[in-house]
């Protein structure tokens, strides 16, 4: 069996709480142009960047300097959102980066988001010290669920991609660690839906690994 060197880490809905942040955030962006914007909707895009997500909600009007602007809008928001109610780990978290870091795996954040964003949220949770590398790929020419985010954390941390574990929530985040050749553990809602578990069937790659929360991962379950 191959060693596991590295832990790639999801950010948003992940290791943060983060949700309800990002979806009022949008809302607040987005309402400044008419648009309405459903908790479907915004479930439908949760993790993937927003480049992706922008030109359909925008139709006709969208351009590049205005899917920037928006985008530039809807992070300022969620900044702002973040220092007035603050952010919570995800149950689990402070105990899994304790103990990859004790076991001498490196770890880095591999998030869709900016890295402003990412900064800002880490900063909040003061996690920062436990990661060797913090990826965003907000700038890429393609998000999640295209591999190259998760094949940039891994060669920042000098590992194979048969040597990471990533940790992610999104459909569009598993993918792409299949899809770089690497095992994944799926944490929250994909393991309560039969349709995103069928999905995720389909996507080949490594063995995925599901669980409600990270309290409920194990290492046996790491180990296979």
């Amino acid at each position: 069996m191959t060693t596991m060197k590295a832990i790639l880490w999801d950010l948003d809905g992940t290791l943060a709480d983060t949700e309800g942040l990002h979806y009022r955030s949008w809302r607040a962006a987005l309402a400044r142009y008419d648009i309405e914007y459903s908790y479907e909707q915004f479930l439908q895009g949760f993790g993937r960047p927003n480049g992706a997500i922008l030109p359909g909600l925008l139709g006709g009007r969208a351009t590049p300097e205005l899917v920037e602007q928006v985008s530039t809008e809807k992070e300022a928001d969620f900044r702002r959102i973040l220092r007035e109610d603050g952010v919570q780990m995800l149950p689990g978290v402070d105990a899994w980066l304790t103990d990859f870091r004790r076991r001498g795996l490196r770890q880095a954040i591999a998030s869709s988001g900016a890295m402003i964003n990412i900064v800002a949220t880490l900063e909040a949770l003061e996690v920062g010290d436990h990661f060797d590398s913090v990826i965003s790929g907000a700038r890429l020419p393609k998000g999640k669920p295209d591999p190259a985010i998760f094949r940039l954390a891994a060669a920042s941390l000098g590992a194979a991609p048969e040597e990471c574990l990533v940790i992610e929530d999104s459909l569009a985040g598993v993918e792409a660690a299949r899809r770089a050749g690497m095992r994944c553990a799926s944490v929250g809602p994909i393991i309560h839906n039969p349709a995103l578990r069928q999905r995720l069937d389909e996507i080949p790659g490594p063995p995925v690994i599901t669980v409600a929360q990270l309290t409920d991962l194990t290492w046996a379950q790491i180990k296979g």
